[in-house]
């Protein structure tokens, strides 16, 4: 009977034990939840920031503009009769071999003193959206090639995007808000080439893709405009709640 109890008693100290251990555990999960709740949707949110807000509406718009000639371009190839010299040198390693020199010529330029970070990253998404635009209108393969290496260097601005979040945000909060734009790229990126094919299934030519897609791009760039606007409005509106405070 005493080594019954024993036995009984020691299950349920082992019982309790396991229980503390739960209860800490869901404490700690429920402190770690709210403290990213009120971070990301807080009073202390990046997206109380309405210059950052506005930058995320570009990023939701811009990568699945950059996506597209890499899914139609293989396409258009064959529609103009071009296989043969892509096969020689495809289109899309053209895109991707500039690529790399335009994130290191970009990043260089843009560390110059006497020139804005912001407008290197301005002027390269101008650039691509033209590129893009006048892609269609391309019926050779060397014009095709020019456009696809000056889409490669225009996208090089990815590597200044880093930069213009801590710009925005300040270095506190670049973690969250750059994770914050890679994850708006991603859906860009995700909802971009359905999108393109359903154009196509509507109006049985790629050019339509393009033209829309980078209508598109021109309203993220459009969000990048009015930013140094809203800038300007809440530096005059923080010196107002500073005083009624």
């Amino acid at each position: 009977m005493e080594c019954k109890g024993k036995t009984t008693r020691g299950k349920n100290l082992y019982a309790l034990c396991i229980l503390k251990r739960v209860s800490r555990l869901t404490v700690t999960i429920k402190k770690g939840f709210g403290t990213w709740y009120s971070s990301y949707f807080g009073t202390a949110s990046l997206f109380t920031n309405r210059v950052f807000v506005a930058f995320v509406f570009w990023a939701l718009f811009a990568y699945s503009s950059f996506v597209i000639p890499f899914i139609h371009l293989p396409e258009i190839v064959k529609q103009y009769n071009l296989s043969t010299q892509n096969d020689v040198f495809p289109l899309t390693s053209i895109i991707a071999i500039v690529h790399i020199f335009g994130k290191v010529i970009l990043g260089i330029i843009s560390d110059l003193p006497c020139i804005s970070t912001w407008n290197v990253f301005l002027t390269a998404n101008f650039s691509l959206v033209t590129c893009i635009l006048i892609l269609p209108l391309m019926h050779t393969y060397i014009s095709l090639a020019m456009v696809c290496a000056l889409i490669g260097f225009s996208s090089g601005y990815f590597s200044l995007m880093p930069v213009v979040t801590e710009d925005l945000v300040g270095i506190e909060h670049l973690a969250n808000a750059y994770g914050i734009i890679i994850c708006a790229n991603g859906i860009s990126a995700l909802l971009g080439p359905p999108f393109a094919g359903w154009i196509y299934d509507i109006t049985q030519k790629y050019d339509f893709s393009f033209y829309i897609c980078g209508l598109l791009y021109m309203v993220g760039i459009i969000f990048l405009l009015i930013q140094p606007c809203i800038q300007k409005k809440q530096s005059k509106d923080k010196p107002t709640e500073n005083t009624n405070v």
